[in-house]
This record gives C-alpha cells, sequence and structure tokens, in this order.
C-alpha cells in the first residue's frame, strides 16, 4: 500500500528510478518548496534502489554552509588533519568509506543529498565529480530559491542529471490524501477547504488534518468526515513545524517574520528599514516571507498558515512592543481589506485602542468573509450608542450562521433594530431575523405579527411626514410578502410584489436593500410558476447589484443565492448553478464550512436531474451529515430528501432505510423547498418498496395548490417517469409545452418523441438532452431508439442508437438510467471484450484481478462491465450470473 506521504508523485518515482538504474552516468534533481514532499520522495527513492545499491547520504545545512567540505565530515573521520583542505584526499577517503560498505560485492553507489541549496561549494564539487566520473549515482533536493548550487546544476546542462519538479497536490489528490489518513469518505466541502488553506502543500495537509482531528474540528459521523468550524493556526502539529523553521534562522531573520506575521502585509521598504535589506533577502531565499504582488511590493508570510502559527508564538506583551514600532510606519487606514483585518484583530490580540468606526468596518468585513470570532470580538467593542444597533447585526449574523438563532433573533430585536431603520443605514437585518425565528419553529404568522407591533410601536408619536413611517412600511411589507412565499400563497405573492414594487423609488434610502428583495421574490416567484428562464434573469439582475454594494448589506447574499440556484437548476442551466454556489467559497474557505451541507445539497439536486445518480449520491450522502450541525440556509429536510432518493433508487437499502429512519426534520425551507423535498421522499419510498410512493405523487397537484404549479409539477412528472409511469410522460408534454428552458425542453422532447415511437425522433431527443448536460434522460432516449430501430428491423441504427447510449451510460458511473419497465434490448449483444469481462466477473474474480488477467486498467474493466448492466437491464454485479444464463 502506498504510503500517505508519496499521494500523487507515483509517476516521478518511477521516473527517477528509472533513470538512477540506466547504465551511464546519472542524477535526479529534486526541486520543491518546502513541505512539498521532496525529502520523503528522495526517501523513498533511497529505499525502492537500496537492494541494489549502497546508499550513502549527506545533509545540507546553513550551519555548515561556509565551512569547506563540511558535511562530508561523517565520511572523513579516518582522514589525516593536514590533508582536510586536499580535494584529492578527501576524494580518496570518501571512495575508501563507500568501498567498506560495499563489502566486495559490486553494488553502486547512491548519493542521497538532501538540502543540497546548503551545501558548500568544495562538498559540491566532490559530489559532482563522483555522478561525472560514473561512480555514483545521485538524488539530490533542493528549494527553488536560491537554488542548486552552480556545480549539480552543471550536471543538468551537461545531460547528466534529470531535474524533476514537485508541484503541490491538486485537488483530487489532496482528497485521496487526506482519505487515506483518516481511513474514511471526507466531504467535499471540507476537502475543498483543506485544499485551499494548505494550498496543496502535502506538509501543511497533514498537520492540518491532525490538528483538527485532536482539536475535535474534524468530526466524523456514519463514516463521513466533515469540518465543523475555521481551522486553527494553534494545533501543536503546525506549530512544532513552524518552530523548527523559526529555530533554524538568525535573531534578526526572526524578528523580521514576527513582524510580517502580525502586521502583513508590510511594505519592503519599512521591512528593510527595520530589520536591513539583507536579512528580508534572507527570508525571501529561504521562502519563508514571499512578495504580494512581484518584486517591490508589499511582504507577506510564506503560507497563511505559518504566520497565523507565528501570531500563536508571540507573547502579547512583544506583540504590543513591535505593534507600537509599526505604528509609524503604517497608515492610519489600510489600504487593502486584508490590512484592516489584521490591524485590528492585531490590536485586539494585544489591547491596543481602536476607534469604533474601525472596529465596526472590520467587524461587518469579518462577518461578510465569515471570520467569525474577529467579527464578534470587534463588535463586541464597538461602544458608540450611535453604532451599536449596526454592530447587534454584524453580531446577529454571527449567531446565525453558528446556528445560534435564539440569540440572532434576540440581538436583532433589541430597540427593534430588525426593522431597518437605523440612521447609519439599512442593513438587511429584518430578512436575518425573519430566517432566525422561522429556523426557530415560528410560523410566519406569528413573525409577520411581531413585526407589526413592533413597527407600531416605533412609530408612536412620529407625523405623517417623516421619512421613518414610510420605511417602517416598507419593510415590513417584506417581512409579509416573504411570510407569503414561506407559505407557498404565491398568488397572493405575485399581487404583493406589484404594489410593493410600485412604492419603491431610486431615491430612497432603503432602495437597494427593497429593490435586491424585491429581485429575489420574483425569481422565486417565476421559478415556481414554471418560468424559470425569466425567473433566472431577475436573479442575475439581483447578483449585478448585489455586487456593487455588497459592503453595505447584511444576509442578502445568502437570500440571494439560494434563488438563483434553484433558478438555474430549473432552467438546467448547471454552470450557472455551480457558479452560484461556488461563490461561497470565493472569499472565504469558511463558507464552504458554514454552507458546505446546503452546497452539496443543492449540487446533489442538480446531479440527480442530469441524471448523475453516483455523482449526486456521492454530494448527498455526506451532506446529510453535515447538515446536522450547519444548515444556515434551511436545506436540511431537502438534502435528507434527496440521499434518501439517491439511496433508495441505486440500491443501497442499507442507507435508504437509515436515512427513512431519521427524526423527522421541522420544515423550514419554505414553500418550494418542502414541496421537493416532498416529491423525492415519496419517489424513494416507491423504489424502496413498490405502491407506496407512486400513487401519492399522483394525486398531489390535485390535492395541493402549491403541487399544480409547473416549476413544481413538472418535478413530480419527471420523478413518476422515471419510475416508469407512462401517464406522467403524456402530461409532461402539456405541462413543459409553455415552459423554457434545457432542463423542460429535454423532457418535453423525449416525451414528444416516445409518444410518437419513432426511432429519429428519440435520437433527436437523445441529442438534445445530451447537448443540455442530461446523460441520464439521453441514454433512455438513446436506448429506446434502439428498441425503436430493431423492431422496424433497422439494425444498423439500432446498433448506432446503442452505441449513443453507452457514451451516455459511460458518464453515470453504476447507475442505470434505462426506464425500469423497458425490455432489454437484445438486438446489441455484447461485445467480445464484454462477453470475456463478464464471463470474468461471474466466476468471482474482482475488477483488479480481471484487468491484471486481462492487462488493462481497472477502469477499462468498469466501464465494459457498466455498459454490460445496461445492456442486460440489470443494476449491480450480483445479478450477472442470473442475467446472462437467461
Amino acid at each position: 500500500m502506498q504510503a500517505d506521504h508519496l499521494v500523487g508523485r507515483e509517476a516521478e518515482l518511477d521516473l527517477a528510478t528509472g533513470i538512477l538504474r540506466q547504465d551511464g552516468a546519472g542524477a535526479v534533481l529534486l526541486i520543491a518548496d518546502p513541505g512539498v514532499g521532496k525529502t520523503a520522495m528522495a526517501a523513498e527513492i533511497a529505499a525502492r534502489l537500496s537492494h541494489e545499491m549502497v546508499v550513502m547520504r549527506v545533509h545540507g545545512s546553513p550551519a555548515l554552509s561556509a565551512v569547506p567540505y563540511g558535511v562530508l565530515a561523517p565520511y572523513l573521520l579516518d582522514l589525516p588533519v593536514e590533508q582536510a583542505t586536499s580535494p584529492v584526499a578527501i576524494l580518496r577517503e570518501f571512495w575508501a568509506q563507500f568501498e567498506k560498505r560495499r563489502g566486495g560485492e559490486g553494488a553502486r553507489l547512491l548519493l542521497v543529498v538532501d538540502d543540497a541549496h546548503d551545501l558548500d561549494e568544495g562538498s559540491t564539487q566532490i559530489l559532482a565529480e563522483l555522478v561525472s566520473a560514473g561512480w555514483a549515482r545521485l538524488v539530490a533536493t533542493s528549494r527553488p530559491r536560491p537554488g542548486l548550487p552552480a556545480a549539480l546544476l552543471q550536471l543538468w546542462y551537461d545531460g547528466l542529471a534529470e531535474r524533476i519538479e514537485l508541484h503541490p497536490l491538486e485537488r483530487e489528490t489532496a482528497a485521496q490524501l487526506a482519505e487515506m489518513m483518516l481511513g474514511g469518505t471526507v466531504m467535499a466541502s471540507t476537502v475543498d477547504v483543506l485544499h485551499s488553506v494548505s494550498e496543496g502543500n502535502p506538509l501543511l495537509l497533514r498537520c492540518l488534518l491532525d490538528d483538527s482531528k485532536a482539536d475535535g474540528n474534524l468530526v466524523r459521523r456514519n463514516s463521513v468526515w466533515f469540518l465543523t468550524r475555521a481551522l486553527s493556526g494553534s494545533g501543536e502539529g503546525l506549530a512544532e513545524v513552524v518552530r523548527n523553521k523559526v529555530l533554524r534562522t538568525s535573531d534578526a531573520e526572526r524578528e523580521a517574520m514576527y513582524v510580517v506575521a502580525l502586521s502583513e502585509p508590510v511594505p519592503t521598504a519599512v521591512l528593510d528599514a527595520l530589520v536591513g535589506r539583507d536579512t528580508v533577502r534572507s527570508l525571501m531565499d529561504s521562502r519563508l516571507v514571499v512578495s504580494t504582488n512581484g518584486p517591490g511590493s508589499a511582504l507577506k508570510m510564506w503560507h497563511p498558515m505559518y504566520g497565523e502559527a507565528l501570531r500563536q508564538i508571540v507573547s502579547p506583551a512583544r506583540s504590543l512592543q513591535i505593534r507600537q514600532r509599526m505604528v509609524q510606519h503604517l497608515g492610519a487606514e489600510p489600504a487593502t481589506a486584508e490590512g484592516l483585518l489584521r490591524m485590528v484583530s492585531w490590536a485586539l490580540d494585544c489591547g491596543a485602542d481602536v476607534e469604533d468606526e474601525q472596529l465596526l468596518q472590520a467587524a461587518f468585513l469579518a462577518a461578510k468573509l465569515l471570520q467569525n470570532p474577529l467579527a464578534r470580538a470587534a463588535a463586541d467593542k464597538v461602544r458608540s450608542e450611535a453604532l451599536r444597533p449596526r454592530a447587534r447585526a454584524v453580531l446577529a449574523m454571527v449567531n446565525y450562521n453558528d446556528g445560534d438563532y435564539r440569540t440572532a433573533a434576540r440581538l436583532l430585536e433589541e430597540q427593534a433594530g430588525f426593522l431597518d431603520v437605523d440612521p447609519t443605514g439599512p442593513l438587511g437585518a429584518g430578512l436575518l431575523w425573519a430566517a432566525a425565528r422561522a429556523a426557530l419553529g415560528d410560523s410566519a404568522a406569528d413573525i409577520v405579527a411581531d413585526a407589526r407591533s413592533a413597527a407600531a410601536l416605533r412609530a408612536e408619536g412620529r407625523s405623517d411626514d417623516d421619512p421613518v413611517l414610510s420605511q417602517l412600511h416598507r419593510h415590513t411589507d417584506a417581512l409579509e410578502l416573504a411570510a407569503l412565499a414561506n407559505d407557498g400563497q404565491y398568488r397572493e405573492l405575485g399581487r404583493g410584489l406589484e404594489t410593493f414594487a410600485a412604492g419603491l423609488e431610486p431615491g430612497q434610502p432603503d432602495f437597494v436593500m427593497n429593490r435586491l428583495f424585491l429581485l429575489a421574490m420574483e425569481c422565486e416567484l417565476l421559478t415556481v410558476e414554471g418560468q424559470a428562464v425569466a425567473a433566472l434573469d431577475k436573479g442575475r439582475e439581483a447578483l449585478v447589484l448585489l455586487d456593487e454594494h455588497h459592503d453595505d448589506l447584511l444576509y442578502f447574499s445568502d437570500f440571494i443565492m439560494v434563488r438563483y440556484a434553484l433558478a438555474a437548476l430549473e432552467v438546467g442551466e448547471w454552470a450557472a448553478a455551480e457558479g452560484a454556489l461556488n461563490r461561497y467559497a470565493a472569499s472565504s474557505a469558511m463558507g464552504l464550512i458554514t454552507f458546505g451541507g446546503d452546497i452539496q445539497a443543492l449540487k446533489g439536486l442538480s446531479f440527480l436531474r442530469q441524471g448523475r445518480l453516483e455523482q449526486a449520491s456521492a454530494q448527498l450522502t455526506p451532506a446529510v451529515e453535515a447538515l446536522r450541525v450547519k444548515d444556515p440556509q434551511r436545506l436540511r429536510r431537502l438534502g435528507n430528501a434527496l440521499a434518501y432518493y439517491a439511496a433508495a433508487r441505486s440500491g443501497n437499502t442499507e442507507l435508504a432505510l437509515r436515512l427513512a429512519g431519521e427524526p423527522e426534520v421541522p420544515a423550514a425551507g419554505g414553500a418550494y423547498v418542502e414541496a421537493l423535498a416532498e416529491l423525492f421522499t415519496l419517489a424513494g419510498h416507491e423504489h424502496l418498496q413498490r405502491g407506496t410512493g407512486l400513487e401519492r405523487l399522483r394525486t398531489l397537484p390535485g390535492s395541493a395548490p402549491m403541487h399544480h404549479l409547473s416549476g413544481v409539477l413538472l418535478q413530480n412528472l419527471v420523478l413518476r417517469a422515471e419510475l416508469g409511469d407512462q401517464q406522467a410522460m403524456d402530461e409532461i408534454r402539456e405541462t413543459a409545452s409553455d415552459m423554457a428552458g434545457t432542463w423542460a425542453g429535454g423532457w418535453l422532447s423525449l416525451a414528444t418523441a416516445q409518444a410518437d415511437g419513432a426511432g429519429d425522433d428519440l435520437v433527436n431527443a437523445g441529442n438534445l438532452l445530451a447537448a443540455g448536460g442530461m446523460p441520464g434522460p439521453a441514454a433512455v432516449a438513446f436506448d429506446k431508439a434502439a428498441l425503436a430501430f430493431d423492431a422496424e428491423g433497422k439494425r444498423p441504427e439500432a446498433r448506432q442508437a446503442a452505441v449513443l447510449r453507452d457514451v451516455s451510460e459511460a458518464s453515470l458511473g453504476d447507475s442505470v438510467a434505462r426506464d425500469p419497465h423497458t425490455e432489454v434490448d437484445r438486438s446489441v449483444p455484447l461485445t467480445r471484450r464484454e462477453q470475456d469481462i463478464v464471463a470474468l466477473a461471474v466466476s468471482g474474480l474482482t475488477d483488479r484481478q480481471i484487468a491484471e488477467k486481462l492487462m488493462v486498467s481497472v477502469r477499462t474493466v468498469e466501464g465494459h462491465l457498466y455498459r454490460s448492466y445496461a445492456k442486460l437491464g440489470i443494476r449491480r454485479r450480483e445479478d450477472l450470473g442470473a442475467a446472462v444464463r437467461n
């Protein structure tokens, strides 16, 4: 089994060992930043070659870099003192040591040199001569800066060495490493966080995993690992790595690192003046400090986690002392948002004073970036009575995202702050308050009644022309409209939105906030009504306006994003939905921790609508676990329903039964989300046990007004069609004919083609679905086309349709898109290769054993088996024996 520190390095290892085994001179130069794995890789190369070569190790050292031949001293103990400076004598003695180790068996010499950038010139020349003469093979590791010594570089120039640059791990390789270390599935959003924060550095990734597991941040539920809060730089593993780095530096370099870590980004000129240019250059050469934007720009720590760990090491008293030295060099107003947060955080850590305006600015920005501890600390320090309402709104947002809905609501109810009429400007606190109340289980009617009562109290004693009165009316009207949507009263919502829009004027102080609210609600209404393309346009308009005013508003990003994503999924704009969901991670890794479950639930819905059952399951099963801990978008019920449906449909009965047995989740996501959850739950029941859900799906549109709306009805009909309900295909033609978008258009095409039964029409429908990114329904269309052509005696066309079906199914993993009521297509038999692989599988061989026997890849075996399942009309390997006997 491959060691975790070598994940993703197999190609480089094979290349290196191949070079070192070849005849003639040979050397491998491994170049990489600290922590990427060059030392571990050199050790593995040595281990793989140790049975055929004598390994002698040399370690470069900054302390010995000025001592001629200092690093070779362990091999020169028998050398007379008077010969200690003679290269010839040193070479002869070094070779004598090798001969002793070889023992006359004729083995070759392998030199393993770590940190070659710290070698002295004399030692480098000796090592290079051994390689040039063909007496030794060499593996040398080095950082990019200051880089390899000239003598070793010359080997490369002369063609005697291969330079191999090791890069940080790609996201998928980081996921593999994490799962190997943890021994289980790691939630996709958690992998994204770990990969982003570690920047793919294997050493830092391992530290983050160990530290997060040790402090209880990285938790496992039902075999799924996920993060519950922000990654910390205070873990012992990371601290040890950083301490080792710090101990190897000079006093001046250490001082410079403390300055950079505490006040980054630091202008280069300022740091030069404080510690000297040579010190700064040394840190940059060692890749401990880097430029933020090219030569001459401000400096920061090489890696953010290094800076975080260093800040944990510096005592408050020392930190305050450094701050007092730096204040005169840094402007009162930091030039960047990053600089503002660092300066305020630094001040809070060491007890320095900060103006209320700057505290509030930092708190607001930190809350938007989900840096909750900083947002809380800064907002708590605000003392100005004029700014306290805004500070309370920030604290409410922090508590809401942490899942403390009661505290969030209480903070916003102080002085009726949720009414958004604070003189410092509206925030969107009303929607946040309503969301917190709804998450607590309060009814929409109670929320609206409380808002009206608070507004009446706030209006007492004000004249009719007081502008605050009109703001109060607009904001309470908005809360009432949100309540209508929450309860599924969309007809009333439509009329209310028209009235609300008529009362908006660009000159109003709350115009932007109310305009965003209007666009978001119109987006939701149009989605539910089946006008998803128009809904998406409203959502896009809202996102543009939000980006223009992002720094002035709280909560609106979350309020708009989920509605936009649902509209995009209704249209079939999968990339647009993905892009919207990825915005959560664009500014802060914490977005993936806080919203990870919600994001993966909606991505799971996207995959289900595309017919990608396996990929949907991979998103949804972990999402269920994460949503238990954090669910700011209140999608837990939908996530559970989607995961249950995916498990039931894919035949994972054990998981489906476990999900079905979960305690009932309170309805909190709004009428549209709850309607989708009900549909997928019923469809899951039918997949799990025939006759338990389909009839209820059929009767829902007539018994619940919400389910008669086109945006909900089409999902009902699609689920029924996938269950084999032929009547649903007829109803899809009627419902989808008035709807725009790829998803509706694709299903309309399939339903129409199926009604006509012509093979050409079914192929056209399949092509339309495939082009729209829906390979699952496309495979169904092509499969029906193959049957239709076969019935007409058109064997070439049948084979071509079957090929198109196989192409679509190849991207679906082990899910079978085939209509369960369709007869198996015997007109397209198994190929010779498929027959061979199926026979071996039936005999009991594993995929890997089959691959080894046939000398193909495991992936090739899996692909042939998946296509064979489809042709045989089965879903799993266990059914192969019966299928081939029939």
